[in-house]
């Protein structure tokens, strides 16, 4: 382990002493107009822009880091190096790099068919961190664990593989990610969690925090699922922590907004967070509770279909809902 890397794990712990986390929001760069923020995609020309910690300095200053995602079609122009370094890095939040290359397509056959490109990409993006100087966090493959994969032994190989290369880089931290599924009725569900154990068994050993996810939305959940998230994310946190005894992370929640109680079950989960987060740092471990978008993403299309664009706790204009009001209280 190289000298950097160990101090960066101390920095962690040292979180977990003054009991602080890091909280994260995904997104990247932000429509100006005056002192009004609304969102963004890289299509948008005829705006003037500015990165989104510029808004969370004064909206929401308990978030402390920015994650971004690494997909099959990144470039590198998508998160130009010297903006994350200069606007995000500089300005003290932590990078996060979500490194989703294999997607929805996601299978044994999948990977191994495809496992040169996917390693030709991850050498690309690790030259591409090594121009930012500073703390960086990559989660892996999040919601690997489905369509076999999660009883797949080979997956392991992958991981460490993976691990080797990006350790690589001076001040990072590297961990796979797991999706919650299974039934969502309930809050403690040890027996489904253990079947992807096979996939992550050796490679947890290697990693430097094993992180998780939780998505939901009225299209594919009911209201009593979507109300008992917080809950569940506490019983998955310490039971990841548990059972590989290393940091957890929470890399993305995702309460949709779509439907006539969808601002109102997003405003409750995350109230719910509030209880429950003590117990997640203490008991779980958490050193880090990120959300998927801080603004809704238009267009974003996915498994919950038209729940999809309204995962934000702003709208596309940066209209406030009212998960925000509990969100800025989260640290």
């Amino acid at each position: 382990m190289q000298k950097n890397h160990s101090f960066f794990l101390l920095f962690l712990w040292t979180y977990f002493s003054y009991a602080s986390i890091l909280v994260g929001v995904g997104g990247f760069d932000v429509i100006k107009n005056k002192h009004h923020y609304s969102f963004h995609d890289k299509n948008q020309t005829k705006h003037t822009f500015t990165n989104i910690t510029e808004p969370l300095s004064k909206e929401a200053k308990n978030v402390n880091a920015i994650s971004m995602w690494i997909t099959r079609d990144w470039s590198e122009d998508w998160y130009d190096a010297k903006i994350v370094q200069s606007e995000i890095v500089d300005k003290g939040y932590t990078p996060v790099f979500i490194f989703y290359w294999f997607a929805d397509e996601v299978s044994v056959a999948f990977i191994q068919k495809h496992q040169a490109e996917y390693f030709q990409t991850l050498r690309k993006f690790m030259y591409y961190l090594m121009k930012i100087d500073g703390k960086k966090i990559v989660v892996l493959n999040p919601e690997y664990n489905m369509a076999g994969v999660e009883q797949w032994q080979g997956m392991n190989q992958i991981f460490l593989k993976s691990f080797k290369i990006l350790h690589t880089v001076p001040d990072v931290l590297v961990g796979p990610c797991v999706g919650d599924f299974g039934d969502y009725s309930s809050i403690n569900e040890p027996n489904e969690w253990k079947i992807f154990h096979p996939s992550i068994e050796k490679a947890a050993l290697e990693a430097d925090f094993i992180a998780f996810q939780e998505m939901r939305a009225l299209t594919r959940n009911s209201r009593d699922e979507i109300l008992k998230v917080a809950q569940r994310s506490l019983y998955f946190s310490k039971y990841l922590y548990h059972t590989y005894h290393k940091p957890i992370m929470l890399a993305y929640l995702a309460i949709s907004t779509y439907g006539d109680e969808g601002e109102r079950l997003q405003s409750d989960v995350y109230k719910e967070f509030l209880k429950v987060l003590p117990r997640m740092k203490q008991e779980g471990k958490l050193f880090y509770f990120g959300i998927f978008h801080y603004f809704d993403y238009p267009g974003h299309q996915g498994y919950f279909n038209k729940a999809e664009p309204f995962f934000g706790i702003l709208d596309s204009h940066g209209k406030e809902k009212p998960a925000l009001h509990y969100f800025r209280e989260l640290k």
